[in-house]
Formats: structure tokens, C-alpha cells, sequence
């Protein structure tokens, strides 16, 4: 693994013999460089890709990656911008994200979530159908994508829920729903799914429509046991509602999901993995079946149970925060391939309620914002040697537009794929603060960390959304259909 130092003392010397892995993408346009005009010329940078680090010049015409060149190939372009000592990313692909909109925007709303998204230099946003309504018809389905348009900063897709009534899959799928999702337990009706044969028919549905299946893996009488066993004491406890999620509710969850979906032959996406067992179930199910994919959250990688002690209501979420044991296997995971994304599951509540659950932690809605600080939390990670740079690429960017359809259009810095870039400072060290959160819950649990690297500038499309922390321009995000 290589350590994230390497970019500040030998990037030049020591990768540019990584070119030859670009050189199909470079054939194509090289000979034309010299006559074309760009729109755009980003000059000075390092790529970061899934295979590695290269020095190159990044030309972009109509919104999309027209040429990587040879930093020595001079190139006539209308505009350049000239990065000398940054890293240039494409821009990070969220796929599972909570914007509250419709009928929750007193917690957040498209416009205030995707300007916290391209702040923390995401372009792409995966949205879930959880509001109000619930997105479980294609009636539903194009009046959020009609309320999105106009208001979003980044590039978006729609997710739908299953519930009872699965007739509408097939239209929800002609209309482009990126996923639909499944809850296993700790949701009620419409959209709790208990019955193995109902899944087993949604799932067989999913398949026939060409489309993928996000679960939630839990077990309600796992909880419901656990949840009565908790005395009056241990209830006013913070680590009451943790206790009352243990990881065998996971479990049971993920292994029921992955057995009838293998006998259903459909790809599933098992949403917020957090405990060792689970890692251990994924691994052997896995082996045994390849239509399954996995997420965690940023939380779930750098926050033990500890927090629910020191934050309060703050660090509430569902699953909960675990143990050090527990973070240390989804790393593991993570670094083997068992889990294959980081996702952030971007849950905001406004201050206010959240406070609630000072006094009763029972009373506080679980959740927290986490879009705008994925990425700096992934540099600090690859600062301390846990990942590497191009690990961040395939994890947070190149793998979730793959799972869902979007690539190569996203997730990639490859010529024809869409001009969506992140401006890393590998060298910059910041401290991750409320104030500066665009969403309105405001209030992270990583307020205070330090982290190493930073994002500076977001382009969408070929245009800067985002400059030095401060989102620019209007809101010009797309809606995005899976291919």
C-alpha cells in the first residue's frame, strides 16, 4: 500500500512510467491535439485512477474527458486551469444518500444536500426513496425527479422502495430507478418486507428488470428480544439502543438476503455493513454466489460505541457504532474485496431533534450528515496508510457507478466518460468543522477531527461547482438513468 507521503516527495520520478497504462485512452486524439480547441485545459495535476497516479494534462470538450495528454503536448483550449501539486480524482460517487425531499425538508432538501455533496467534492448522488411519499410508483418516481431538477448541484439518481405491491418494478425500471430497495426489519408497514417468499418474488422481479436490489439486513426479533431485556437503568444509558441492535440482528438479516437471492439468481446490494460476523457471512456467501456487493459507511470505519458516550444523541445510528474488533474486520473487508464501497448513508435531522435524546436516547432519530466529509475522511485514512489513493478511486468513486449502471459515464477519468473531477490537496490539513457544513443538520460527529488532505476545487460536466469550500453557480445537476 503505497503511503499517501509518496505524492508530495516523488510523484513526478516514480509515476510517470505509469502512463503505459493509459496509452489506448491516449492514442485516441493524440495526433488531432495539436489542431483541436478545447473547452476546458487542466494542466499541472496528477491523475488518480483506479490503477495508479500518472502526471497528465486533462482536456475537456462538451461537458466530457476529450484527451489525457502528455504534460509536455502543448494544447489550445479556451480556459485553463492550472493545478501544479494537486490530484485530480474523478468525483465521487455517493450511493446512498438521504435528502428528505418531498415532505421532509425541514431536515434537508436537494439543494442543501448537494451543495454539502459538491463541497465534499461528490458529483454524483444516489437518493433514496424513503421521504414522503415514499417512492414506490413511477407516479412517485417522476415527481421527485421533477422536484430534483433545478435544484440539485450534482448529478442524481433515484432509487425506489418495494413494498407489498410489486407490480410497478418493471415501470420503475423503464423510468430509470437506479436500485430498489428492500428493508429486512426496524422499518414499518409499507415498507417492512418479513415474508421470505415476498422477497423471494421481489427479488426474482428485480431480476427480470435488469436491476439491482439494495437490503437492509436486520432481524426484528433479534431486536425485540435484546430491546426487552434492557431494565429501566440500563434504558436511560446511552448504549441502550446499541445494546439493543447487536450484530446477530445483522447477520441473520444479510444471510436470509443472500440465500434467497441466490436462489432467485438477482444481484443484491447488502446497504450498511457494520460487524465481523457479517464481514464473515458476506465472505463465505460470496464465494459461493458473485450477485452479491456490499457497502459501509465512513461512520462504521472510524467511530467505535465509545462515541455514543462522548456524543450523546449525536453519534445515534442505525446499525450502531461497534466495537474496535468490529472496525478492524470491516477494514479487512474492505481491503479484500468482501465489502466493495464506501457509501455514506447521509442521514440528516436538524439540531433540534436530535437534542431530544439528551435526556432519553430513545427519543433522538438516528442518523447524521456525512456527504460533504467522506472524502476528507478517505484522504486521512490513506494519510495513515489504511488505503492507498487509488483505493479511494475504486471504493468512493469507480466500483459504485459500476454496481449501479453509471459507468463509464461516471466514476472514471477515462476519454468520453463525463468531465466530473475533484482538486485534492494531498498536503493541506484541515480541521473538519460544524460551521462549515452546507446541510441542515449542521452537526457531524466528526467535528474536530483533523484530516490530511483536502478537497479544493469540484467540477460537474467540465464547470467549478465547488472553490476552496465555497459552492459556485446555479444548481445544474442531471438525472441520471442506469445503462
Amino acid at each position: 500500500m503505497a503511503e499517501w507521503s509518496i505524492v508530495a516527495t516523488a510523484l513526478k520520478n516514480k509515476f510517470l512510467s505509469a502512463g503505459a497504462r493509459l496509452t489506448a485512452a491516449l492514442a485516441t486524439g493524440l495526433e488531432k491535439c495539436h489542431m483541436a480547441a478545447f473547452d476546458l485545459c487542466i494542466t499541472g495535476g496528477t491523475l488518480v485512477t483506479s490503477a495508479g497516479l500518472v502526471p497528465r494534462t486533462l482536456a475537456i470538450r462538451g461537458g466530457r474527458i476529450a484527451a489525457l495528454l502528455d504534460p509536455a503536448i502543448p494544447v489550445d483550449a479556451d480556459d485553463r486551469l492550472d493545478v501544479t501539486g494537486k490530484l485530480v480524482m474523478p468525483g465521487l460517487v455517493d450511493a446512498h444518500v438521504h435528502f428528505r425531499e418531498p415532505g421532509l425538508t425541514h431536515k434537508e432538501g436537494f439543494e442543501t444536500g448537494s451543495r454539502a455533496a459538491v463541497a465534499g467534492g461528490v458529483t454524483t448522488v444516489m437518493v433514496m426513496p424513503t421521504d414522503n411519499p415514499l417512492t414506490l410508483t413511477p407516479a412517485d418516481f417522476e415527481q421527485k425527479v421533477a422536484l430534483a431538477s433545478g435544484k440539485s448541484y450534482a448529478d442524481f439518481a433515484i432509487q425506489a422502495a418495494l413494498a407489498a405491491d410489486l407490480s410497478h418494478i418493471a415501470g420503475l425500471a423503464r423510468l430509470g430507478a437506479v436500485s430498489f430497495e428492500l428493508f429486512l426489519g426496524e422499518v414499518g408497514a409499507p415498507l417492512l418486507v418479513q415474508d421470505s417468499g415476498h422477497l423471494r418474488r421481489a427479488l426474482r422481479l428485480v431480476a427480470e428488470a435488469g436491476s439491482v436490489a439494495g437490503v437492509y439486513g436486520q432481524d426484528d426479533g433479534v431486536i425485540a428480544t435484546a430491546t426487552a431485556a434492557l431494565d429501566e437503568v440500563a434504558r436511560r444509558q446511552y448504549l441502550s439502543f446499541f445494546r439493543s441492535r447487536p450484530a446477530l440482528s445483522e447477520a441473520l438479516g444479510v444471510a436470509r438476503a443472500c440465500i434467497v437471492a441466490r436462489e432467485a439468481g438477482a444481484r443484491v446490494h447488502i446497504r450498511q455493513t457494520s460487524a465481523r460476523v457479517t464481514a464473515e457471512i458476506l465472505a463465505d456467501m460470496r464465494a459461493r454466489y458473485a450477485g452479491i456487493s456490499a457497502e459501509v459507511t465512513p461512520h462504521t470505519l472510524l467511530l467505535t460505541e465509545d462515541e455514543i458516550e462522548r456524543q450523546g444523541p449525536w453519534a445515534k445510528v442505525s446499525p450502531p457504532l461497534r466495537t474496535t474488533d468490529d472496525l478492524a474486520a470491516m477494514w479487512a473487508a474492505l481491503r479484500a474485496g468482501t465489502v466493495d464501497i464506501v457509501a455514506t448513508d447521509h442521514a440528516p435531522h436538524l439540531p433540534a431533534e436530535k437534542e431530544k435524546g439528551v435526556d432519553d436516547i430513545w427519543a433522538a432519530p438516528g442518523g447524521f450528515p456525512g456527504v460533504q466529509t467522506m472524502l476528507p475522511l478517505m484522504l486521512e485514512a490513506a494519510a495513515a496508510g489504511r488505503i492507498g489513493g487509488a483505493d479511494i478511486v475504486r471504493l468512493c468513486s469507480t466500483r459504485p457507478a459500476q454496481l449501479f449502471g453509471l459507468y463509464p459515464r461516471k466514476g472514471s477519468l477515462d476519454v468520453g466518460s463525463d468531465a466530473d473531477l475533484v482538486l485534492v490537496d494531498a498536503g493541506r490539513s484541515e480541521t473538519i468543522r460544524n460551521d462549515d457544513q452546507y446541510s441542515k443538520a449542521r452537526i457531524t460527529p466528526f467535528a474536530g477531527r483533523v484530516v490530511r488532505g483536502w478537497p479544493v476545487t469540484t467540477v460537474l460536466r467540465g464547470r467549478v461547482v465547488m472553490c476552496d469550500g465555497k459552492v459556485e453557480g446555479a444548481p445544474r445537476g442531471e438525472f441520471l438513468r442506469p445503462s
